[in-house]
This record gives structure tokens, sequence and C-alpha cells, in this order.
């Protein structure tokens, strides 16, 4: 599968082989892609970011199952509903979500939430061997819906926690799919989105498992994982799962959505410096 490269992050600065433990091939580039929110309703959900002032659009239903977004740019956050449990479960997708559908149940079950997030890097396939190689158990699926020009591969990890991040590479490219096909439905409003807070027993351990995984060596926080365009911060408590998205620009709402919160950044990581 022939893949274009990503553009190069300014955030990234350091190389991820130059630390013990955080060793990858600076070429895979890992950004934040996007999270998906299992919600009860799709409408619903696009009516609540809306009115929080992040501008949501629902698409129609694909194989038992029905999404929409708040579209940023290339990231996103996916609102996530399963409308027709039979069709879903025997499609690509249903067969793919296995592992965590159990989770997206007992989300939508008690209101919504957090399921999991995404990290877009150049190969897919690459990431996925330097994972096995380090032990993980990681399994590669590609999907290509009929009558698409895009099609996109994920490596999906069989441990790690239950927020642990999977992998996506794009073909064509995220910038060309951008502009050749999603640029109508960018619609950032606003607000951007800083990071997201991950509620664990361990936060610095956590942070650390996370930065190895992704070859990204810890910044000024031991408990951020600055992941270009979508900083992962931990927090101290039970939930072990993605808790909130966090906001930067304008003056962020501080809300919850269907079980997800939305909160300034500057709730965890205090006013910017002046």
């Amino acid at each position: 599968m022939r893949v274009q490269p990503a553009t190069e992050s300014p955030e990234f600065e350091q190389s991820g082989s130059e630390l013990p433990g955080f060793g990858r091939p600076d070429a895979e580039q890992p950004e934040f892609d996007h999270l998906v929110h299992c919600v009860p309703d799709v409408e619903s959900a696009v009516r609540g970011y809306t009115e929080a002032g992040l501008p949501a659009h629902a698409n129609p239903e694909y194989l038992g199952y029905r999404n929409g977004a708040w579209r940023l740019d290339s990231r996103y956050i996916e609102l996530s509903s399963i409308v027709n449990r039979l069709v879903f479960l025997d499609s690509p997708y249903g067969r793919a979500m296995r592992g965590w559908q159990p989770r997206a149940d007992e989300l939508v079950a008690r209101g919504g939430g957090a399921l999991v997030f995404c990290v877009h890097v150049t190969d897919a396939g690459a990431t996925a061997e330097r994972l096995r190689a380090r032990g993980h158990g990681v399994e590669l699926l590609t999907f290509a819906r009929e009558g698409s020009p895009v099609s996109f591969r994920e490596a999906i990890l069989t441990d790690g926690p239950p927020w642990a991040p999977f992998f996506v590479t794009y073909e064509p490219d995220r910038q060309t799919i951008l502009a050749k096909y999603s640029a109508g439905r960018v619609n950032r409003g606003p607000h951007d989105l800083a990071g997201i807070l991950v509620e664990t027993p361990d936060p610095r351990a956590s942070a650390r498992w996370l930065g190895e995984l992704l070859g990204i060596p810890p910044g000024a926080s031991p408990t951020v994982v600055p992941l270009p365009f979508g900083r992962v911060h931990f927090t101290e408590g039970p939930a072990d799962a993605i808790t909130a998205l966090l906001l930067s620009g304008g003056d962020p709402p501080t809300t919850v959505i269907d079980g997800l919160a939305v909160r300034p950044v500057e709730s965890v990581t205090g006013p910017p410096r002046t």
C-alpha cells in the first residue's frame, strides 16, 4: 500500500530514538487523528456539540452504523452509534470492533463516553511490526468502502489499558482527503482541540507507557505525552478511561456531552505563562 508521508509537526522536536525505551523510526511521525465518542443517538450528540460551540454534523447510516463528527481539520471527534446491531456486527467495521464492543455497549448504556483515540502514522504496517517486535499483540486491518476513493489501514492493539490508542494510515494521505473529499464538512468553530484527559490510578506510569508505545519522549510534565496536535494529559483517578476533551481558543465551555466532559485546557495546565 503506497503511503504519502505526513506533514512534519513543529511540536515534535526531539527524536524518539534518543532516549532509552522510546525508540521508533522518525518516519512514523505520530500525530493525533481522532477520538471515538460512543453516544446513544448521533443527532442528539450533534446538537449537544453544536450548542457547546463545537459545530458537528451527522452522516447517513451505513452497514448498521451511524456516525457524525466535530471536524476541526484532518483531526476530528467521531460521534459513534449502532442503529442495527445484527447488520453492524456482521460488517467489516463490526468485526474490527469486537474487542471494543463490550466497553462501547457499557458506555452507551450509561449515556455515552469516550471509547478510544487514534494516532495517525505514515505506515500502520510498519508501526504494527515495531510494536510486535516489542512484545505487543497487534491486529492489522485494511478498510476500503465500495465506490470510495479512500481506504485506510488500522493497527489495533490486542493488549494494553482500555484507553490505549490504535493507529491509522490513509490512502490517499490526509491532506488530500481533506482538500478533495472533506473540505465541506470542516467547521472548527471558535475553539481548537488542545488534547485529551485520561484518568488512571497511576498517571506517571501511564504517561510513561504511552510515551514508549508512541516513541515520544516526555516533555516538561511527567504526566503529559506531547503527541502533536492533541496532547494526552493524565490525572489520578479510578476510571482508567478517557474522561475529557481539552480545548483552547476563544472562551472554551465547561460542560458534559453524552458522558464526555469538555473543558478548557487551562483547567489542567493552569493559565498560560506571560
